[in-house]
C-alpha cells in the first residue's frame, strides 16, 4: 500500500516530515531509518506532494524540486547503472516543476548519450553538468530521496560515494540527499571508507515509528472506504492496540476482521497471533534486523538486561520498542509474541567461577588463565555490560602503585593482558565476542555474544 491520496491531512507524520523539511530547506542531508513495512512508501509519496510542499517550504516551493531515486529501478549495480539512474530521476522530474521544465530536452539527451555509450566516466560528468544546470544556471534547490538505498550504500565503490559529497560540495546550498535506510549507515559499511559522504547526514538520522493514534486512525479510514465497509468500534479498537501503530499490521488486521469473525472476549490477541499474515510481518521486520538486534529483543522480552546501550538506542530509533524503558514488551503485543517465539541459537554463556577461579565458555573450563588475567576478567565481570576505562582498570590491578598521568599514558600492560586473555577465552580471537573494545574509551564484557564477527572495535552510534 504505497498510494498516498488527498485524505491525509497535513500533519501526517509531522513528527518526522517537519524536522526533514527543515533540513531540507537549509540544504542539510538526511537519513530516515525504518524497519520493514514501517511506511517508508507512503512517506516518501506524502512528501512529494505539491501541497505538503508549500505547506512546509512556502514561497521557497517556487524554486525547490524534490526527486525521488529508487534504487529498485537501477539497470546495474555500478557506477554506470548509479549515474544513469539519477540522470533518468532528473528528467522525470524535470517535467513537473515549471522552473526545470524548459531543460527537460537537453536533459534526455544527456541521459541517451550515457545509455548509448555505457561510459561510467561519460555518465558523472553528465550528472555534474545536469545539476550544474539545474542548480546553478536555473537557480534551483534539489533534493535526492534515495530509496532502497542500503544495497547501493554498501556496495558502491567509495569513490562514487566520495563523488556525491564533491556534487553537493559543488551546489552547496542547493543540493542535499536524503537517504532511505534500514540499518545504520555506520554499520553497513565503515565510517572512514566514506568519512566525506557521511558527514553530510551524520547529525541529521531520524527514526521511522509507528504511526500516532491519530494516524493510525486516518489509515484505518482509508481503508474502510476503500473497501466500502465500516467495522464495528470494537475492532477498531482492537487493531489500533494490537498493531502498535504499524502499518503493515494495521493491513494485515484490518484484512484478517474483513473475513474472518474476530473474537472479542479477550483472546483477540491468541486469535491474531496464529493469522499467517501477522507471522508473515513479524518474520518481515525480524529478518530485517541484525543478529545482534534479534537478540537484543530476545532478551529484552524475557525481561534480561541488556548491557549493550547502543543496541538499545537502534532499536528505539527504529520504534521497535519504546522510548522509556518500562515493561517488557515491543512497539505491538503481536510483534511482542512473535520475539518470543523465535528460538535464538543459543550462544555459549562465558561464566566467572570466583570460587574455584575458572572461567568457563559453554561447558568449556578455562582453566590457564593468570592470576592477574583472572583478576581483570573478574572486575570486568563485576561491572557487567559496563566500559571500564583502563585507568580504572590499572588502579584496581596494581592499587600501591602511584604513576604520573604521562606515564600513565604509556602504559599497556592492560592491552597485553586482554591481547592474551582473548587468546584463550575467544572462540575467533581476531573478532572478539566477550571482551571487547569501545574505541576510545576502554574495555567491556558481555557473558554472551550481541553480534559475533563485529569486530574488535565497536561501531559508534
Amino acid at each position: 500500500m504505497s498510494e498516498i491520496g488527498p485524505e491525509h491531512p497535513l500533519s501526517y507524520r509531522e513528527e518526522i516530515v517537519a524536522p526533514l523539511f527543515r533540513a531540507l530547506s537549509a540544504s542539510d542531508s538526511s537519513v530516515v531509518l525504518g524497519p520493514a513495512s514501517m511506511g517508508k512508501s507512503r512517506l516518501i509519496q506524502f512528501i512529494l506532494r505539491p501541497e505538503v510542499q508549500r505547506h512546509y517550504l512556502g514561497e521557497r516551493t517556487r524554486s525547490a524540486l524534490i526527486a525521488l531515486v529508487d534504487h529498485n529501478r537501477l539497470a546495474e549495480l555500478s557506477d554506470w547503472g548509479f549515474y544513469e539512474l539519477l540522470l533518468t530521476t532528473l528528467v522525470e522530474a524535470s517535467g513537473g516543476h515549471p522552473a526545470s521544465q524548459p531543460l527537460r530536452a537537453e536533459l534526455n539527451t544527456l541521459r541517451r548519450e550515457v545509455i548509448t555509450s555505457r561510459d561510467a566516466v561519460l555518465a558523472r560528468r553528465h550528472v555534474e553538468l545536469a545539476l550544474h544546470m539545474l542548480c546553478q544556471e536555473h537557480g534551483l534547490s534539489l533534493c535526492l530521496i534515495l530509496d532502497e538505498f542500503d544495497e547501493t550504500y554498501r556496495e558502491l565503490p567509495s569513490l562514487t560515494l566520495a563523488n556525491l559529497r564533491a556534487l553537493r560540495d559543488a551546489n552547496k546550498y542547493r543540493l542535499c540527499y536524503i537517504l532511505m535506510l534500514r540499518e545504520l549507515p555506520s554499520l553497513l559499511r565503515p565510517i572512514a571508507d566514506v568519512e566525506g559522504f557521511y558527514e553530510l547526514f551524520s547529525r541529521s538520522i531520524f527514526g521511522l515509528r509507528p504511526y500516532r493514534p491519530a494516524d493510525a486512525e486516518r489509515i484505518i479510514d482509508q481503508l474502510e472506504a476503500r473497501k466500502g465497509l465500516a467495522l464495528a468500534p470494537h475492532a477498531r479498537t482492537k487493531i489500533l492496540e494490537l498493531s502498535g501503530g504499524h502499518p503493515g499490521l494495521i493491513v494485515a488486521l484490518f484484512d484478517a476482521m474483513l473475513t474472518r469473525d474476530a473474537p472479542a472476549d479477550g483472546t483477540e490477541i491468541d486469535w491474531a497471533s496464529a493469522l499467517p499474515t501477522i507471522q508473515e510481518e513479524g518474520r518481515k521486520i525480524w529478518s530485517s534486523l541484525s543478529e545482534g538486534e534479534q537478540l537484543a529483543l530476545s532478551q529484552y522480552t524475557r525481561g534480561k538486561p541488556i548491557g549493550d546501550e547502543s543496541v538499545l538506542h537502534l532499536l528505539r530509533l527504529k520504534g521497535l520498542l519504546p522510548i522509556v524503558s518500562g515493561a517488557e514488551s515491543t512497539f505491538s503485543p503481536l510483534f511482542t509474541r512473535f520475539v518470543l517465539s523465535q528460538n535464538i541459537s543459543a550462544n555459549e554463556r562465558l561464566s566467572i567461577d570466583t570460587a574455584a577461579r575458572v572461567v568457563r565458555l559453554g561447558d568449556q573450563s578455562i582453566r590457564d588463565l593468570t592470576a592477574t588475567e583472572f583478576d581483570l576478567l573478574q572486575f570486568l565481570a563485576e561491572h557487567l555490560g559496563q566500559v571500564c576505562t583502563r585507568d580504572t582498570i590499572l588502579n584496581h590491578l596494581y592499587p600501591d602503585e602511584a604513576q604520573s598521568d604521562e606515564l600513565r599514558g604509556t602504559d599497556n600492560r592492560v592491552d597485553t593482558l586482554v591481547r592474551r586473555i582473548r587468546e584463550k577465552i575467544e572462540p575467533v580471537r581476531e573478532h572478539p565476542a566477550y571482551l571487547l573494545t569501545v574505541r576510545g574509551k576502554g574495555y567491556r564484557l558481555v557473558d554472551r555474544p550481541e553480534e559475533r564477527g563485529s569486530g574488535s572495535e565497536e561501531m559508534q552510534l
